[in-house]
């Protein structure tokens, strides 16, 4: 490979990566580089979870160390999410290439909707409870973080705004406790999704590793500036960006097929 492809993923994990702090659903800008670079979208598909396992791994032990992880309430939650991780990355590395495109393309437009109407897309209230404060989580929200894991198998991406949803919903949780759960979540089907996607044969570890770097710098420099940026801007951005790997998705990849 030559230059421009690593530049290209480097720009694509930098891009992604600091979406993905600020708003969520960094994957809907790293799927299209992956198979803008070539990469078919089963592969592309795979070769994701080295990068978000790479930030998962550290955020984990982040919170952890700061004392901010609520282990019962993950452990709790990651079980059903572990069950649904398998049989969705399973899922995924047996279907087609061009199944995934219509897929991907379908949550890109459905993010720009849901972005558009959602002003206010992190609404749950601060929340400095202590992180062991007893949670009960019944049968329905097991079922719903069951058929969530599913999906992350899948295809993982914007599941971050997916458990957000659920615990802001469901468990009434603070954004400090949904940050944590989501972190682990995230973790666990990466490191699960990612074991099942090596065993298939659909990843290709140097461009993961390579993009992980550009999406891992991303991240931070998101971290340093997400106080400082206006909300609007933000969403403005990731708006564009959507709309841009829209566009790649349709003209480049379906109908082009088509």
């Amino acid at each position: 490979m030559d230059l421009a492809h690593y530049l290209i993923l480097i720009a694509g994990g930098l891009g992604g990566g600091f979406i993905n702090i600020l708003i969520g659903g960094g994957g809907l800008i790293i799927l299209p580089v992956y198979m803008g670079a070539g990469l078919s979208a089963s592969v592309a598909n795979g070769t994701n979870r080295v990068n978000l396992l790479m930030q998962y791994i550290i955020a984990t032990i982040k919170f952890s160390r700061n004392g901010k992880m609520p282990w019962k309430l993950v452990m709790v939650l990651g079980i059903p999410t572990a069950i649904g991780t398998v049989g969705g990355a399973l899922l995924a590395t047996n279907i087609s290439n061009m199944v995934l495109h219509f897929v991907l393309l379908a949550i890109i437009i459905f993010s720009i909707i849901y972005i558009s109407l959602n002003k206010n897309m992190k609404n749950a209230k601060s929340n400095c409870t202590p992180v062991d404060t007893p949670v009960k989580v019944d049968w329905l929200t097991w079922g719903m973080f069951l058929v969530a894991g599913v999906y992350a198998g899948f295809i993982s991406v914007a599941i971050g705004m997916i458990w957000f949803a659920l615990c802001n919903w469901r468990l009434k949780l603070g954004y400090i406790r949904i940050t944590a759960i989501r972190v682990f979540l995230g973790l666990v089907i990466s490191a699960i999704a990612l074991t099942i996607f090596a065993i298939s044969g659909k990843i290709n570890w140097i461009d993961g590793l390579v993009l992980g770097i550009g999406s891992s710098t991303g991240a931070y420099i998101a971290s340093i500036l997400a106080m400082k940026l206006n909300k609007k801007l933000i969403r403005i951005i990731m708006l564009v960006i959507l709309s841009l790997a829209g566009f790649y998705m349709l003209f480049f990849k379906i109908l082009h097929w088509l």
